[in-house]
Order: C-alpha cells, then sequence, then structure tokens
C-alpha cells in the first residue's frame, strides 16, 4: 500500500518557521567585505616595502577607492536581493492569508482544530455548515459530532506511516469503515485525516475531513454486483422413480417451472446443463435476499409430491460467491455441490469468503435410501486396483472405535488380502500380508470383543497396530483407506493422512467440512445404516465375495447392528439384503448377540442416565451421567445406549446424553425418530453424524456448560422452523 509523507513536524522546525525567512542572512556579505579589506590591507603592506616613501599615500588611496567601490557594489547587489526576498515573502504573507480565507469559508473541505483534551476550538465554514454551527469557534466535545475516540486521532497523527492510505479497487476500504471512518451530520461518511499543530508550547491536531461516501457507496454496489455461480441438481428423483410408478418428465418438468419461477423473481439467470442439473448465475445481492429467506426454494420443492401426493422430491445446491475468476468460481460452486449431496441432500453448501468455511443451509428432511449396487462396484474395482499397486496398506477408523469402525476395517482387510493373493499368485509366489495392517485403539473394549472373535484367523495375529506404530509404518508407497470417518479431528491417527499420497475414505457420516486432503476415492454414502453395510455390499459386488469369513462376517454384522440398534432404526431394505449377505457367509445374530452383553455396572449406568432425564421444548429430552461417578472408556457407549432408550418415552422426538470423559471433555450422543435433524445441531457443536443419529465433543467444558450449548444449539434449529410458520401464517 502506498504511504503518504505525515505533515507532522517538530518543535524545532516550527520555531523556525515561526521566526521566518524575513531576517536575511547577512553573514555572507560581511564576511566577503571583510575578506577584501583584509586582502587588499596585505597587499598594500607588501607594496609598501618596493616603493619609495613618497607612493605610499597615492598606492593607499587608490587602494582605499577600490575597495570603497568593490565594497559597496557588494552591498547595493545585496541589498536588492533582500529588498526582492522581502517583496516575495510580504506577497506570499497576502496570499497565505488569502488562502486561508478562500480554503476556510469557500473550498468545501471540512476540518477542525482540536486540542488533547478532545475540544474543539476552530471548525472552517465547511464543517460548520454540516454541524449547524453558529460560529466558526466553538469548545464543544469532539465526541458530541464524531464517534472516533480522540486518542485514536492522536496516535494516527504519531504515526505518520500508518495513515494516509490510498483508496483503490485493490485496497478495498473496510479498514477505513471499520476505523477513521465516521458519519457526519449530513448523512455522509467522511474519512478523518490528522495532523500534529504546534502553538504556543501547546500541542493541537488539525483534522481534517475526506468526503468517501460516494466511493464507499460505489464499492458496496460493485461488491452486491459481484458474479455468484450456483448448481443444483435433483437429488431422489431418481431413487424415488426405483420404488414407485411415476411420470418422470413430468415430475422434472414441475420442478424445473419452480425453479424458473424462482430464477426469474431473482433477475437471475438458469440454465438446465446436464439431465436434472441446473446452472444459476446471480449477484451477490440476490444471493444475500436467498440467504435472508433461508434458502425457501427448498421448502417449496419439498411441497412438490409424487405418487399419490404422499413423497416429496428435493434439490441440493452448491454455491460460490468468491473466487478472481468465473472459473474458480464455477469450480468452487461444483465442489459445493458434491460436498451437499455427500451430507445427504435437501440442502445449500454456500462459500462466500475465499478461505472460509462452507454454510451450510436446509438438511431438515430425511433423505431416501439410495440404491447404490453399481456405485459400491465401481467403488470397489477402483479400491482393488489401487491395492494391486501398492506397496503398503493401512486402514484406520476413527479414535475410541466402536463395532461398525471395527468391522468396515476387517473387510477392507479382507478385500486387501484377496487383492493380494490374486497378485501373488499371479507372480507365482506365496501371498504375504505382512504390509498390511489396521490402525486401531488396540486396548478398548470393543477392539477386545472383535479380537476375541477373529482369534482364529492367523492372518489377524499382526495386523493391528496402534497409532504410533501406524505412523512409523509409513513408506513412499503407502495407500491409507479410512472407513467410518470423515472428521479429522476424530481420526484415530490424524498426521497419517498428511503423510501419504494415495488415501481412500467410505464412510456413511455427514460430510461436516472439507478434508484437508484429497482422495482418489471420496465414497460417502449417507442414505446406508453403516459403514459395515457399505464395505459389506463392497465385497458382495466384487469377484471375491465367497472368501469372507464367518468370523469378519460377524464382526461386521455386528457393526450393522449397532447403527440400527438391533435393525430398529436406518434399516432398508438394501440392509436386510446385506444382513443376508453375511448370513451366508456365517455371521449370525446369536453369535454378535454376545458382542452386546452387559454387566452390573453398564446396567446401573444406564440407570443412571435414566434417572437424571428431562423435557426440554416438551419434545426433547436430555439426560447426563453424574460427574461424580469415575470416567469410564465404555462411558461414550453407555451415553448413546441411554438416549436411545430415552427415544420409547412417549412424546419424545428426540434425545440427548451427556457424559464427561476423565480429559475435561464432554460427550454428546444424540438419536432422533426421524422429525428433528440431530446432526444439524450438534454440527453447531462441531459435531456430525446422521439425520437421526450424531455425535458431538466439546472439549474443555463441563456439564453444566456443555448442556447450555446443548440448548442453544436446539434452539437455533427451531428458530428457522418457528420464522417459516410465521411467514406462512
Amino acid at each position: 500500500m502506498k504511504k503518504k509523507q505525515s505533515f507532522s513536524r517538530k518543535p524545532e522546525s516550527d520555531s523556525r518557521r515561526r521566526r521566518g525567512y524575513s531576517q536575511v542572512d547577512m553573514r555572507l556579505p560581511t564576511f566577503l567585505v571583510a575578506g577584501e579589506a583584509l586582502i587588499l590591507l596585505v597587499s598594500y603592506m607588501l607594496l609598501c616595502f618596493k616603493l619609495d616613501a613618497s607612493y605610499h599615500v597615492p598606492a593607499g588611496l587608490i587602494f582605499i577607492g577600490f575597495y570603497v567601490c568593490s565594497a559597496g557594489a557588494v552591498l547595493l547587489f545585496w541589498s536588492l536581493f533582500y529588498g526582492r526576498v522581502k517583496s516575495a515573502e510580504a506577497q506570499a504573507e497576502a496570499m497565505n492569508t488569502e488562502i486561508y480565507d478562500v480554503f476556510r469559508y469557500i473550498i468545501d473541505v471540512p476540518y477542525a482544530v482540536v486540542s488533547t483534551d478532545g475540544r474543539v476550538k476552530v471548525v472552517n465554514g465547511a464543517l460548520q455548515d454540516i454541524l449547524g454551527l453558529p460560529g466558526a469557534t466553538c469548545n464543544m466535545a469532539f465526541s458530541d459530532f464524531c464517534n472516533i475516540p480522540v486518542k485514536r486521532l492522536m496516535e494516527q497523527a504519531r504515526n505518520a506511516s500508518a495513515f494516509l492510505q490510498d483508496y483503490t479497487y485493490s485496497n478495498p476500504p473496510e479498514a477505513a469503515q471499520n476505523s477513521m471512518t465516521t458519519r457526519l451530520g449530513d448523512g455522509r461518511q467522511y474519512e478523518i485525516m490528522s495532523y500534529i499543530m504546534r502553538l504556543r508550547g501547546e500541542n493541537y491536531y488539525f483534522l481534517l475531513f475526506r468526503d468517501v461516501d460516494d466511493y464507499l457507496e460505489l464499492y458496496r454496489r460493485s461488491q452486491l454486483e459481484q458474479p455468484v455461480v450456483c448448481y443444483i441438481a435433483l437429488d431422489n428423483l431418481q431413487e424415488l422413480s426405483q420404488f414407485i410408478q411415476v411420470n418422470y418428465r413430468d415430475a422434472t418438468n414441475k420442478i424445473e417451472a419452480l425453479l424458473g419461477e424462482w430464477a426469474h423473481n431473482l433477475h437471475a439467470l438458469l440454465r438446465e446443463y446436464d439431465r436434472d442439473k441446473y446452472m444459476v448465475l446471480m449477484s451477490n445481492e440476490q444471493l444475500e435476499y436467498c440467504i435472508r429467506n433461508r434458502f425457501d426454494i427448498l421448502d417449496k420443492v419439498m411441497a412438490i409430491r409424487i405418487g399419490d401426493n404422499s413423497f416429496p422430491v428435493s434439490i441440493s445446491m452448491g454455491i460460490a460467491a468468491t473466487g478472481e475468476s468465473m472459473e474458480q468460481r464455477s469450480r468452487s460452486a461444483y465442489t459445493a455441490l458434491e460436498v451437499a449431496l455427500q451430507r445427504g441432500g435437501n440442502q445449500v453448501a454456500l462459500r462466500r469468503g475465499q478461505n472460509s468455511q462452507l454454510e451450510y443451509f436446509g438438511g431438515t428432511h430425511k433423505t431416501m435410501e439410495a440404491n447404490t449396487s453399481v456405485s459400491s462396484r465401481v467403488a470397489g474395482q477402483l479400491l482393488a486396483e489401487r491395492i494391486r499397486e501398492a506397496s503398503n496398506i493401512l486402514v484406520m477408523g476413527h479414535a475410541n472405535p466402536d463395532f461398525d469402525a471395527i468391522g468396515a476395517c476387517v473387510g477392507v482387510a479382507r478385500l486387501a488380502m484377496c487383492v493380494l493373493a490374486e497378485r501373488a499368485e499371479e507372480e507365482g509366489r506365496t501371498p504375504d500380508f505382512g504390509n498390511l495392517h489396521i490402525v486401531t485403539n488396540t486396548v478398548c473394549e470393543n477392539f477386545r470383543i472383535c479380537r476375541e472373535q477373529l482369534a482364529g484367523l492367523p492372518e489377524y495375529e499382526d495386523m493391528f497396530v496402534n497409532r504410533d506404530a501406524g505412523l512409523d509404518l509409513v513408506r513412499s508407497n503407502t495407500l491409507l483407506v479410512i472407513v467410518d470417518v470423515n472428521n479429522q479431528k476424530i481420526f484415530e491417527a490424524p498426521d497419517i493422512p498428511f503423510k501419504v499420497s494415495e488415501i481412500a475414505l467410505i464412510d456413511h457420516h455427514i460430510l461436516v467440512n472439507e478434508l484437508a486432503f484429497t482422495p482418489f476415492l471420496h465414497y460417502i454414502e449417507t442414505t446406508k445404516s453403516s459403514t459395515c453395510e457399505i464395505v459389506a455390499e463392497m465385497l458382495e459386488q466384487s469377484p471375491w465375495n465367497a472368501m469372507l469369513k464367518k468370523e469378519e462376517a460377524n464382526v461386521m454384522l455386528s457393526g450393522i447392528m449397532l447403527d440400527t440398534n438391533h435393525f430398529t432404526r436406518n434399516a432398508g431394505s438394501q440392509t436386510f439384503a446385506i444382513a443376508h449377505y453375511l448370513y451366508t457367509r456365517g455371521a449370525h445374530t446369536a453369535v454378535v448377540r454376545e458382542f452386546f452383553d452387559e454387566d452390573l455396572e453398564k446396567m446401573q449406568v444406564i440407570s443412571d442416565f435414566e434417572s437424571r432425564a428431562r423435557l426440554y421444548r416438551r419434545n426433547i429430552a436430555i439426560t447426563w451421567l453424574s460427574s461424580h461417578r469415575a470416567p469410564s472408556p465404555d462411558d461414550r457407549i453407555a451415553a448413546s445406549r441411554a438416549a436411545d432408550k430415552l427415544l420409547a418415552l412417549k412424546g419424545v422426538e428426540a434425545a440427548f446424553a451427556l457424559v464427561l470423559s476423565a480429559n475435561r471433555t464432554v460427550i454428546i450422543s444424540g438419536r432422533s425418530k426421524g422429525d428433528i435433524n440431530v446432526q444439524i445441531i450438534l454440527e453447531k457443536l462441531e459435531g456430525g453424524g446422521h439425520f437421526d443419529m450424531a455425535g458431538a465433543q466439546i472439549r474443555e467444558s463441563t456439564l453444566s456448560g456443555a448442556c447450555d450449548l446443548l440448548k442453544a444449539a436446539i434452539d437455533n434449529y427451531f428458530e428457522y422452523d418457528y420464522r417459516k410458520e410465521e411467514n406462512q401464517e
């Protein structure tokens, strides 16, 4: 940023300026005349030694005459120069007086002189008219008409390099708006520039008010007219058409007509660029209107019913209002649309700042289960190809793994073993699984249960490693497969993804934030009950579907049963189809049920949860575990089970259970019957999950503090619904 030179002066320069230049320096002519006299005197004395005495007097007269003439010439020249200087100074003084009068009474540039105690001493005519003052001299407080503290103006005047900045399009005026810009009595905005004045030994501040109202308005308008790129996709119509009889073209025509009306009202441009996919170009001003209305187009589309008017359709949007070029905005908007779809659809993903997080709107309705057999087969094939090329493979889930995370890791490990065995057979050697490892918590209770089930399989004897050992196993050609988690904060080993180049991510949780890395396989299917269901479907669609062992099938079935609460929640037709596949591989619920056996202590913990249950907003149950009880690694599972049991209460639509862990982290488990999106609620607390099953962690908190934050998030969730109902009325 270009800096202008300060006009502040030191006291020494002020005194010199007050003396002025009318006192012409006479030292030079005096030195010249005196020097000439000395030279002539010395010359005369030397000459007298060589001349007769009769010539001394005439020679002296000649020297005296020459000296008088030359000295007179010097003094005459200097007096003429002095007169010219005096004339110029007199003219300058007269001009300064006229300029002062013009600047004070004619030129429309407001200024004021303020003392160090914040009192206004003098204002010019322009500022006098703006403030409606009766005269130019006053003793009013500066704070009476300006909200900028005088101390800040003093600091600005002293810091010569920090003020007087140029306004350019590359230097937006937000800094001026937030700091040294104020609105005066005429309603216009002025930038204040401060200079130090010194008068009679005291400091004063000369404040110049620069009118920047037109520029700020121009900048505001230019920002509102910045282009915004929006991509829209119909996210569930194709799935609905697989289950119900519907006129596909008629349904899309209704949606397109509704989108066209929405775009027309916004004065935006709508174009279909692919089947069931649209692009919208709008301005920032139109985007702000949509934000104020919480993108009510989502609800209008949901109002379109098909199949005997009982099934709603939904859309997803990806919007970008940032980027140096339209190409960058288009790419950012398309990425946002992918995130919206990965989060379950029926929502808007918006990016407004260059490095800001995505903002989300909508997502208040549960999405329909999708038929993903083709996607699973394609994802499985891609993963198998990368496994074949890798020399080292790591599989990882989330911290404090549950049966779903461990079961998904086991399923991926079996797929990898099949691929490695096939490659070894092609190369004519014995299969070696020494470079295949599962990174997990090897001391938790869930792992112990699963490890006992897999004890009869020798290939798993050395496969499980902890996070430190997993980090040491990273090599240049390492392939990392992450399952059942997409939030980096709860990875089992958060550092590993940044040390490998080949990453696959398989999950069923809604994507909370954009990933800090780019996986070659990004398979998130939020309509699935569990990650075990996704991995089992990939195995079923692969050429090695008969290679899954019964011990592995039991572990994977336990993951499905955990996340479906024994097939009572989120269990669709494909969930039962995958369960049937696992049954064909030897799994059985009688065996898996033992995974969930509880001892007396666990039952007492659940009873403690139930005894503290409270209703909030009439249909939400909140409970917590006593903070006086010693924390246990199993408290997280107990909280999820407590939330599940609270849903059985009459009238309860959602339930939350809180527990304080050993490291002062409050763990929250949320459950819903399907009308309330607990994922959106806990997302406010940096959590995530599914529409009807989610969790969050609040670090360095207490149970009461976390409960207050939870209630605030619940209130925020319902605020939009109430406002929407009022608008409809």
